[in-house]
């Protein structure tokens, strides 16, 4: 009798299980207002791809397939550039690819990015750089008993409207013009001394010392004459249509051209002054405010100064790095600045050295794999504020008439570098297939091909491309034929 039972059992238990979910099943649809499917409305079983068949992960087929491509693609670019060249690419941290990405080169304007990394840390953002006008008493019935002092902190936007408004890009600037006019607003008429100039927030040196002489002021003019007071980046005169430096004529004396220039615009406006104007150092008695300018927040600076690649502003930032420290402000104070701050940001400065911060100085040395560093520190605020600053290709800035007409053209935002014997870039790619990529290139010749830039271009138009792999559909999940 038992063995029936047991014969018995297992299948009265299956059917009342078929029952106990058919009841669960029109009780669940009751319950959401829908009736019950009828068995011949239930699809019938369908035999496709095993659960298990690595056919069901396309993309972890895809992109292996999409970086041998990739490789194959800029090892041909990296074997036809010079011998001292890097390239690195990153992606979210990862290396895509590096070819002797960590040797240290000339990195020419590329090494903005160190300094626009290093302002952003150690200043903030939000700095904002302030000149004021004082005086050692309040006006007598408008009239100023003796001097007042037009005193800098190392803005390097001071300038006109007229200045600013020439280039093609819209650039912040800070207009001393307004500056000028709130000392009028306030009702004084008369100076009885001068216009006095003070730019004693930094050191008295023109320009980089072991910059080579062709790049100093006066020769071709890479930079104005640096100092923390300047206007129209310390040119006495400037040509309205080209805007290169080497058109302009430096101040021999910044701060007396920068005093003198103030005088003039209060003047402009009625105001007698009796002395002319000097550069000299406020006294501590002068503490009575007649005006004040602020500048455009840091943020802005940088972003002014890598999408024209600015090396007066690089300067005059490294500058104000050293003041943060130790006043007078200096290029080798803030150097030694900078580097603490990189390091603070947790980047490997093994191998490299800084010797300015515009890239002039062939002294500096930069690895392609720092400069991805740099700029893939996009997580914090001085990577997020590097990112939106760079030039973009055939739209603004140095990038503006670079890879126009390309698949790159509103895709890559990069830094460029040139000097005689280094040609660099660095910065992002958003690619056709919606990544985005972290790149340098660094190369330094003594007789640089004149394809190099072409080849660094190509390199960029490579990245454009990724994930270039099999198409999805040759690795999509297919029925299972059965005889």
């Amino acid at each position: 009798m038992r063995p029936v039972i047991r014969r018995i059992a297992l299948p009265l238990l299956l059917v009342a299980l078929a029952v106990g979910s058919a009841w669960q099943a029109r009780a669940s649809d009751e319950e959401h207002d829908r009736p019950p499917r009828e068995p011949s409305a239930i699809p019938p079983p369908e035999v496709r791809t095993p659960l298990f068949s690595v056919r069901r992960v396309p993309v972890f087929l895809q992109e292996p397939e999409a970086d041998r491509r990739l490789i194959v693609s800029l090892e041909e670019s990296a074997t036809a550039l010079p011998d001292d060249s890097c390239v690195a690419v990153s992606e979210s941290g990862r290396a895509r690819y590096g070819h002797l990405a960590d040797r240290a080169l000339v990195p020419a304007s590329t090494q903005k990015l160190l300094t626009g990394a290093a302002a952003l840390a150690l200043l903030g953002p939000d700095h904002r750089f302030t000149t004021r006008v004082v005086a050692r008493a309040e006006p007598v019935e408008g009239v100023i008993d003796g001097d007042i002092w037009l005193v800098g902190s190392g803005d390097p936007l001071l300038s006109t409207a007229g200045y600013s408004d020439r280039f093609d890009d819209s650039m912040p600037y800070t207009d001393i013009d307004l500056l000028a006019g709130q000392v009028a607003d306030a009702g004084i008429t008369t100076i009885t001394g001068a216009v006095i100039g003070d730019e004693s927030r930094f050191d008295g040196l023109r320009w980089v010392e072991t910059w080579p002489e062709r790049f100093r002021p006066g020769n071709q003019s890479q930079a104005g004459p640096l100092s923390a007071l300047t206007v129209n980046d310390g040119f006495t005169r400037w040509e309205p249509e080209r805007t290169a430096y080497g058109y302009n004529t430096p101040a021999a004396e910044p701060a007396a051209f920068a005093a003198a220039f103030f005088d003039d615009l209060l003047e402009a406006r009625n105001l007698v002054i009796r002395r002319v104007a000097q550069a000299g150092v406020v006294p501590l008695d002068a503490t009575v405010e007649l005006a004040m300018i602020e500048s455009p927040p840091l943020a802005d600076i940088v972003r002014q100064m890598l999408l024209t690649s600015d090396n007066m502003t690089a300067e005059l930032l490294v500058k104000a790095l050293g003041a943060q420290v130790e006043a007078p402000g200096s290029t080798a104070g803030g150097l030694t600045a900078m580097r603490g701050a990189l390091e603070d940001l947790g980047l490997d400065l093994a191998g490299s050295t800084s010797a300015d911060g515009s890239g002039l100085d062939a002294g500096n040395q930069v690895s392609c794999a720092l400069l991805v560093a740099i700029l893939e520190t996009s997580t914090d605020e001085s990577g997020s504020l590097l990112g939106t600053g760079l030039a973009v290709a055939g739209e603004s800035g140095t990038m503006s008439k670079r890879l126009v007409g390309t698949s790159a053209e509103g895709r890559v935002a990069a830094k460029t570098g040139t000097l005689n014997d280094a040609v660099s870039l660095a910065g992002r790619v958003e690619t056709l297939g919606g990544r985005s990529l972290t790149f340098a290139v660094l190369s330094n010749a003594q007789s640089m091909p004149e394809e190099i830039r072409s080849i660094h271009d190509q390199v960029v138009l490579t990245l454009v491309g990724y994930p270039d792999g099999p198409d999805l559909s040759l690795l999509e999940p297919h029925p299972v034929v059965t005889r």
